[in-house]
């Protein structure tokens, strides 16, 4: 085994979780990570939605939370096919286009309904100052003390970042679907998602962050065998070049060296995603 290979989770490999709020024909749940798996990791789970639900009862968290849904036709990537009421203490924030929606510590809130749902939706649930998932009943705040519109804007669309920088990729390999950090949406950690269409084998340089602890996803883009990436996807990780051609969550501590990730092979396309528990993204070259 290589020494870097245990911050790997691979589908298949590890228990998967299973919301008490969401009816369980409803999901088809993908891979998680937590410190069970990769201890001092951060937690996080990839599940499809698979078919409308309605749900009761409001949760809160010790951490702050981000939830990212994307719409499962590559083709047509701003459309969720379906309906999405998410209830944020006394708001609900109803969206039918891909799109992270970010919930504060403490506060109240749920997915309330999926309506008219016709495709699959990829579904990220992270906690970002959370090894474990924890999730305690909660009612929504006294409308005198948070009144409706406190949380009605903790919603983001499209891969539109503040300063307007767009990295380069070659032409054909992958779509921009989104992008949050603390600029876009105050107290929000960084997080960006895009689609990958061709392989590729060129990568981002070298690199290594001093600012936060990043998760690095691969997912495969077919959810009725939601644990085959359908490619062969490879990631440099310290000085290892690990492979993968499961649907993979990938926990990389601050200062250790990774990238580039190579796309060697694929038959289907592949969501692509990487955040961290930083509301900024910073790099450091590694020579």
């Amino acid at each position: 085994m290589y020494q870097y290979e245990r911050y790997f989770v691979r589908a298949g490999a590890c228990p998967v979780m299973r919301f008490d709020t969401v009816p369980a024909d409803a999901v088809r749940p993908v891979v998680c990570i937590d410190e069970s798996v990769i201890p001092g990791s951060f937690f996080g789970c990839v599940q499809w939605l698979m078919k409308d639900l309605t749900t009761e009862g409001l949760v809160a968290h010790g951490t702050d939370e981000l939830h990212m849904f994307i719409g499962g036709d590559p083709k047509d990537h701003e459309n969720l096919n379906c309906e999405i009421d998410f209830q944020i203490e006394n708001d609900h924030i109803v969206f039918s286009e891909t799109a992270f929606v970010f919930v504060p510590k403490g506060c109240a809130h749920n997915i309330v309904s999926v309506k008219g749902l016709t495709r699959p939706v990829m579904h990220y649930i992270m906690q970002v100052d959370s090894s474990v998932y924890r999730a305690e009943p909660a009612a929504a705040a006294d409308p005198a003390v948070k009144p409706a519109g406190t949380y009605d804007r903790n919603v983001v669309f499209k891969y539109a970042p503040v300063s307007g920088e767009i990295p380069p990729a070659p032409e054909g390999f992958l779509t921009f679907l989104l992008w949050i950090d603390n600029v876009k949406l105050p107290g929000a950690p960084y997080t960006e998602a895009v689609w990958f269409h061709t392989t590729n084998d060129t990568g981002p340089e070298n690199h290594m962050h001093d600012n936060l602890d990043e998760f690095v996803a691969f997912i495969g883009g077919d959810p009725e065998h939601p644990e085959e990436l359908n490619g062969d996807v490879s990631f440099l990780i310290g000085d290892e070049q690990i492979h993968t051609t499961k649907s993979t969550l990938v926990y990389v501590p601050r200062r250790i060296p990774h990238s580039p990730l190579l796309v060697h092979t694929l038959e289907k396309d592949m969501i692509h995603f990487s955040g961290g528990n930083g509301g900024d993204y910073s790099k450091d070259k590694v020579e």
